[in-house]
Order: C-alpha cells, then sequence, then structure tokens
C-alpha cells in the first residue's frame, strides 16, 4: 500500500477539493489511486468540494468520508475556516471491498445488516472501517438533536461478519451545531447512510484507543429514568441535581456539550480499582429545559443499566494519546511489521478549546509528532462517535481518540 496526503483550507469548496486531490497526487508516489478517503469541514459545500476531488482524480476511483469538523495530517491539524484532508491509497499486495447503506434513520441495526450482507467473505479480512452519520435530525430552537446510535448499527453488521474481524471508524460530525452529516460514498454523496471498507490481503490493523477521562468518585448510578438519548434520573432522583450535588456545583452546565463531564459505562471485566480502557464514555450533550433531564450524544443506555460520572481531564488525554501511540509503534517494531499509513479519529469535544485550563495543547498533536518520527503518513479527522474494540468487543466510544495504524 502506497499513500498520498493533501490539505486545504479555503472558502471556495470546488477550489478546496482539487487543491486538496492536487497535493496529494503530487505527495503521492502513482499516477492513479485505487481508493480514496476524503474529509472536510461541514462549512464546506460537500458536492462542490466533491466535484473538485473528482475533477483530479477522475471519475472511476470509488471516494469515502464526510463532514469533519477539523482535519489532522503530518503537517496540518486544524479545525479553523474551512478545513479538508484526503488521503490517496494505491494497493500493492493488498486490497478492500467496500460497501454501502441507506436508510439509517429509519433503523440502524438494519442498515448494519444491509453493509454485512453486501460484503464478500474474505478469509483474509484484516480490518472493517465503518462511517455513519452521526446526526439523525439536527434539531431546533426548541428541540434537541437526535443522533444515530451506534450500538445497533454495529449488531447489525456483525451479525454477518464471520470471524474476529476488529471493527474501527467514526461517526461523523461536521459541526458543533449538530448540523446535517454528508458523506461520500464511493460514487456518491449521500445522507443518512453507513459505509463499510473491508481490507484484506498482507495487511495487519495495530488499533490504539486515547482516552481522557476519570471517575469522579468511586459511586455507581443506577439508570432509573431514560427514554432514548433523554436520562430523567438516576437512583430515583432526578439526574441533573445528582450531578449538581456529586460535582459540587453547577458550573458543568456551562458548556454545551458538556465539556467537564461523561457518563462512563463500565465494562463487564472492569476490575475494583478500573482503568481507562475499563469505561466506554458517553458524552452529554445539553441539559434539557427546565434541568428536565440529560441529554445524552449515544442514545444507547438503558434503565438498569450501572454507570459512573466522569470528570474529563485534558492533561490525561494528552498522556493517554502519548503512551498509546508510543505502545503501537512499539509493538509494531517487536513484531517486525512495516507501517504504511495511519488514521486518526479523534472526538471533536477533545480540541484544546475545551480545554478549562486553556492549556492551549492538542492531544492531536502527540499522535502527530510521534507518526512524524516514526515517518508514517497520517490522515485524521474530528468526529461525533468514535469505534474501536474495547473490553472484547467493537463499541462505540466518547472523549476518545482511536488510532489505527496499518502495516505489511
Amino acid at each position: 500500500m502506497d499513500v498520498g496526503l493533501g490539505y486545504s483550507n479555503t472558502k471556495d469548496a470546488f477550489a478546496a477539493g482539487k487543491q486538496a486531490a492536487e497535493n496529494a497526487m503530487l505527495d503521492a508516489a502513482f499516477s492513479q489511486a485505487d481508493l480514496v478517503l476524503a474529509f472536510c469541514s461541514g462549512a464546506l459545500d460537500h458536492h462542490a468540494f466533491y466535484r473538485g476531488l473528482r475533477a483530479v482524480l477522475g471519475f472511476t476511483v470509488n471516494i469515502f468520508g464526510g463532514s469533519a469538523v477539523g482535519v489532522i495530517t503530518n503537517q496540518h491539524l486544524t479545525y479553523q475556516g474551512h478545513p479538508a484532508a484526503v488521503a490517496v491509497i494505491k494497493f500493492q499486495d493488498n486490497y478492500c471491498q467496500m460497501a454501502v447503506a441507506s436508510g439509517l434513520f429509519n433503523s440502524p441495526f438494519n442498515a448494519g445488516e444491509q453493509l454485512g450482507k453486501a460484503l464478500p467473505v474474505m478469509p483474509d479480512a484484516s480490518l472493517l472501517l465503518l462511517f455513519y452519520d452521526s446526526i439523525k435530525f439536527s434539531g431546533s430552537e426548541n428541540q434537541a438533536p437526535l443522533m444515530n446510535p451506534s450500538a445497533p448499527l454495529l449488531r447489525g453488521l456483525e451479525r454477518h461478519i464471520t470471524g474476529a474481524i476488529p471493527i474501527a471508524g467514526a461517526g461523523l460530525l461536521g459541526d458543533y451545531h449538530f448540523s446535517h452529516t454528508q458523506q461520500f460514498c464511493g460514487k456518491s454523496i449521500n445522507q443518512q447512510s453507513a459505509t463499510a471498507l473491508l481490507f484484506g490481503g498482507n495487511l495487519t490493523p495495530y488499533i490504539g484507543v486515547m482516552h481522557g477521562c476519570k471517575p469522579l468518585s468511586a459511586s455507581y448510578y443506577s439508570i432509573t429514568g431514560i427514554f432514548g438519548q433523554f436520562l430523567y434520573t438516576l437512583d430515583g432522583k432526578p439526574a441533573v441535581a445528582v450531578i449538581d450535588q456529586a460535582f459540587g456545583s453547577k458550573c458543568w452546565r456551562e458548556q454545551t456539550p458538556v465539556s467537564q463531564l461523561c457518563l462512563g459505562i463500565p465494562a463487564e471485566s472492569a476490575s475494583q480499582q478500573p482503568a481507562e480502557n475499563d469505561f466506554s464514555n458517553r458524552l452529554i450533550s445539553g441539559i434539557l429545559p427546565n434541568d428536565e433531564g440529560l441529554i445524552l450524544f449515544e442514545p444507547d443506555m438503558h434503565e438498569g443499566m450501572q454507570v459512573q460520572l466522569m470528570r474529563r481531564s485534558p492533561a490525561l488525554g494528552r498522556a493517554s494519546a502519548q503512551a498509546s501511540t508510543e505502545d503501537l509503534l512499539q509493538q509494531i517494531n517487536r513484531d517486525g511489521k512495516q507501517p504504511v499509513f495511519a488514521l486518526y479519529m479523534d472526538c471533536a469535544g477533545r480540541v484544546a478549546q475545551f480545554d478549562p485550563d486553556d492549556a492551549g495543547q492538542e492531544d492531536a498533536m502527540a499522535v502527530q509528532q510521534l507518526l512524524n518520527q516514526a515517518k508514517i503518513p497520517l490522515l485524521g479527522f474530528y468526529c461525533g462517535v468514535e469505534i474501536a474494540p474495547q473490553a472484547g468487543k467493537s463499541r462505540g466510544l466518547d472523549w476518545s481518540g482511536v488510532l489505527v495504524i496499518l502495516t505489511r
């Protein structure tokens, strides 16, 4: 696998697509790509950007990707302006099968099944990349946005995937206003879709998960009132009041989405002194009117579930990104593998502008610097939900970063 990377940050969407594609092909050691990954700011006209890509890359290659809050490459890391990034990929002794599913809005589970049925059986399959639209309904002044859940999408997909193939990916997000997202689906641009890329051949993936949250206390709470993404009561008490008391003030409510706190779902294997990998974190998008309840980003919790209040720590996030990337690179070196490409999917809530200490340091910068030292091509983007294997199964995560390094 050979890779070329391109970047642009211009308001003219067609020019942005052309520039990013031209830069990617200039960086590549080949003249024709077999696969393209492209991500662009939600502020850009995606159709014009796509036309700009096609003007350079032609009309035969499949393009996957879509909306992103920001992008990351070996030289760039930005979520300001109109950023976009492109990876052009040429296969050698590896290959990729692709599938697209529609109707995510109606049934994520059925969309997952549609993907699984469309993908061929591949005895040498080593990685499945999954992208989907995070936003079901962008909301309005009087109505909270609704999200497409990752859990039923993964369940539907896994019903038709044989073998222990790791699934990594992201729920796409274009901005902090929860505007509708769009996806590049091979030869088209769609909404309310999910796409799957199944890689095989001489390719071994290494996947790391970066966290950045720690338990606020040792207390666990039982969910006693919830409907979809709206959580009303914990231990039979109003959820907002429970958090006010546990946090010691109401200041956690000041940012939307909530940047200081989230909810942690403990893994079944969590120890008495759980580590950060023992939790799947869930972002709190906001608070319902009159403090009626919490608005969750992922609508996958249920009554009776035990959760823990987690405090976000930007310093821990940076340390986790550093340590996890170093561990992956050391493991790759021990295994004698050759890295060829890295894909980093980082939660849009982990950017430095949400750091209450205003440290101004991006956790993704540690990933970027280490991959640059290792001379590994990097494409990254800021998203809504991150997907990776954790605690024995692939699952949706919040407040996390997922790094996939492909090797041969």
